[in-house]
Parts: C-alpha cells; structure tokens; sequence
C-alpha cells in the first residue's frame, strides 16, 4: 500500500501530463485519474472543504482515497493534497460526511474491505485539526448491532448531522427481507461510538441498494437526497442504472420514523448521481457526480488521462410543496455579457422556449440541443459524441418556458421553469459553438463564465 506522501508526490509529478482539451473550467475536478461521489461536503475554518471517491493511478475505479478541494465560494476551487487513505492490502475508503466538532473536523466515512471470499462495509471516523491532514483511524460502530434483517456488507456512505445536541448518522443499506434500499439511522452523544436506532424505508425509488443519504433542512422541511441502485424505469422516471431521489417530509427522532411528503427524481438526465448537501452551510446546498455508473467515459484513455467532475452547486427551496434547484448565487460574480457569434466554451444562456422551439449548439464535429417537445423540455446530446448519447426530457409539460443553461467545455446543465426540474449531461465537441434556433425559440441572455 502506498503511503500518503508517495500518492501525492505522484499526482503533482504526473498531473501536467493529461490532456486539458474537454476539463472544465468552472466545475470541479480531478487533477488526473478517476473521480465519483462528492464525500465530506462541509465547511470548516472559515471556507468549503470538498472531499471526492479518487483514484489517482488510473482513469477507472480501483484502491479508493478521498482526494480533496477547497473553495471560498463553491465556484473557485483548489487542489489539495488526498486526505484519507486506507492503510492495509485490500482496504478502500469509500464515501462518506463530514462534520465540525469540538474536536476539529470530523469524517465519517466507509472503510471497504474486499479479498477472496471477504467483503467487509464498517463505519469508521477521522479528525482532523486544520482540515487538511487527519489522525488515525477508529471504528465508530459495530455492525453485529444492526437489525438481523439489515445487510452487514452493503452498508454504507455515513453522513452525519446534529440536531438537539445529539449526532446522527445516515447509511445506505439493504433490508435482506425485500432486497430493497433502506436510510438506516446511527446516533450518539460521540460519533466515535454510536448505536442503531431506527430505518427509514424500504422505497421503491431505492431500488435493491440505498447509497450516499444525506439531509439539510429545506424551509420547514427535511430533505434527503439519496440515490438507489438498480431502480426500476417507470414512465419518465429512474432511465439510468442507478438514480438519485429527494425524500421530502419530516423526521421524528424520538419516534424513530419519517412522515414523507414527496419522493421525486433529481435530475432527469445522465450524468448525475450520488448527491450530497455541504454541511454547515448557511443555505442548503447540494453538489453531485457529473457522471453515473454503466456507461463509457469518453476521457477514459492514456491522452485525457482523468474521468469525472462535479455538478454547479446546486441552492435548494420549497415552494408550492415542490423542491426547486438553482445554480448558487455565487456564480453570478463569474459571469459577463457574451460580444460574439455564437455560444462561449463557458457559459450561462437564458432561453424561451414555446410549442415545438429548439435551440441547437453546433461545433466542429458535433452538436446538442435544447427543445421543447409536446410541451416537455428536452436536452437531447446524441450527436455529441457523449458516447452514451440520448435525449431526456422533463416530466412536467411548460407551454411557455423559461431554461436557464450552463455550459462549460464538456458538461451541460439545463434548469427548467426556476428549478422545478434539471437535466444534467456531459458534450465533447470541438471547436466553438454556433447557435441556430428552430420554431418559437428565443436566446434572452448570452454570457460567458470566467473563473
């Protein structure tokens, strides 16, 4: 197993050598090698700490470590060294939370164990002082204590909250019973020993697997957004292998139970998975992979050399019962009006789309659009060498509707009707982008986003 010191002096001797032609310059990323799901997502000392799932030494999943960004504003971000690594053969540090205390900042995360005929998921927690480097290792809970009906070996993606001086901690699962996603909720005065105390499900939207639970505080709400593998397509709904879901409602913490409100698929598009709120923001933010499993990668080769990125931070309100999403406001800081032809590499559009309108971004060598379609919204990236290439639409239909667009370089996130609903995909397209509209479809706000 390599030491801490010897991964990071890989990464700053290898990391000049990937290509930069599809990084994007506004989102999140890798230095190089592999990312997934946003882990540690919380603010400490005064500025955003960002941890991430990271293999520095190949462009696919394999010994996992947290690598690490901060940010004063979720927009502008640095690399910092990897923070976490496992110490023994075989061993992962898998995803996982992170929370202040009064002993520094502590992270709660999944140390994975897989050899021959050995698979091993148990809660463990770390602290640090400066929110940079971490002390050693302890095992925060034990898994014989779990309901006999709970996996003990898909168990998961620990995030803690606080709530009346007390800590407590949500994990992915499985209830064996059903072969369903289950939230299974851990507590204690210390998250260096917590207990069992109550799960929250099964759901159908969580498929056989609940992974990455987290919760904010979302009006007079409480929100979870939590993914689920291998959730079965209904409708319009859960069209990639895995999905992410808000569970909106309130939890009962005495009566160990959660009265749902509303279960609703986050993002129809796919790239987006495992979403986690940043804990201790002053707003309830939320960031996800710009990814998903079971698809190919087009920066997956020797020449691009890095794979994954994640999403704009997303602001979460309630409104008419409904969860809505929207770039954080921070970004406005980074954007100016746009004096060309054309679309930028970088940019933020505001688009009016009626009846059968559509607006198409070409460059070099590919292209995607934006459109309406018997009123649905649709985001369709099939000649854009995505490589996994489809079109997504919304659920809801919108006779007149405003879309706010975000591109940047190899990534498109399209927000519709104020956030109601958002689709989310990844482009590889040479070369500027032209603009050509269709049908009732207008382009109000052109700008390009500098960081």
């Amino acid at each position: 197993m390599k030491t801490l010191k010897e991964i990071n002096a890989y990464i700053k001797e290898n990391k000049a050598g990937i290509d930069p032609r599809f990084r994007q310059r506004y989102h999140m990323m890798p230095p190089i090698g592999w990312m997934n799901d946003p882990n540690g997502l919380c603010v400490y000392g005064g500025k955003y700490h960002l941890f991430y799932q990271y293999n520095p030494y190949d462009v696919k999943p394999g010994v996992m470590l947290w690598g690490h960004f901060t940010s004063e504003d979720l927009i502008k971000y640095v690399d910092e060294d990897v923070a976490i690594v496992p110490d023994a053969e075989h061993d992962s540090i898998f995803s996982g939370g992170a929370i202040e205390t009064d002993n520094g900042l502590c992270a709660v995360f999944t140390l994975h164990h897989e050899s021959a005929f050995v698979k091993r998921e148990e809660t463990y927690v770390a602290y640090s002082q400066d929110g940079v480097t971490f002390g050693e290792k302890n095992k925060a809970f034990d898994n014989a204590k779990l309901p006999g009906y709970i996996s003990r070996t898909d168990f998961r993606d620990p995030y803690p909250v606080k709530r009346n001086g007390e800590y407590f901690v949500f994990l992915g699962g499985k209830d064996k019973r059903s072969d369903s996603g289950v939230i299974i909720v851990l507590g204690g005065k210390d998250l260096s020993q917590l207990e069992y105390r109550f799960t929250i499900g099964p759901f159908y939207e969580l498929g056989d697997m609940g992974e990455c639970p987290s919760l904010c505080r979302v009006g007079d709400k409480d929100v979870f957004v939590v993914s689920g593998c291998n959730v079965k397509e209904r409708g319009n709904d859960f069209k990639n292998v895995n999905s992410s879901v808000f569970i909106v409602g309130n939890v009962d913490f005495e009566m160990g139970e959660m009265k749902v409100d509303l279960i609703k698929e986050i993002d129809k598009g796919d790239c987006f998975y495992a979403p986690q709120f940043v804990n201790g923001a002053v707003k309830p933010v939320m960031i996800g992979w710009q990814e998903m499993w079971g698809k190919p990668y087009p920066t997956q080769n020797d020449r691009d050399g890095w794979v994954g990125a994640f999403t704009i931070p997303r602001e979460l309100s309630m409104r008419d019962g409904d969860v809505f999403q929207a770039p954080v406001s921070e970004l406005d800081r980074y954007c100016s009006p746009y004096v060309g032809d054309g679309a930028p590499c970088c940019a933020r559009l505001k688009l009016r789309l009626t009846g059968d309108g559509k607006v198409t971004f070409r460059g070099k060598d590919g292209e995607f659009s934006i459109g309406s379609a018997a009123g649905h919204i649709y985001l369709d990236t099939t000649l854009s060498n995505n490589m996994n290439g489809c079109v997504r639409k919304t659920n809801g239909r919108y006779g007149d509707c405003e879309v706010l667009a975000l591109i940047d370089v190899s990534g498109v996130e399209i927000f519709v009707d104020g956030g109601r609903e958002t689709v989310s995909s990844r482009i590889y397209i040479d070369g500027g982008l032209s603009l050509e509209t269709v049908g009732k479809a207008d382009i109000s706000v052109v700008e390009k986003v500098g960081v």
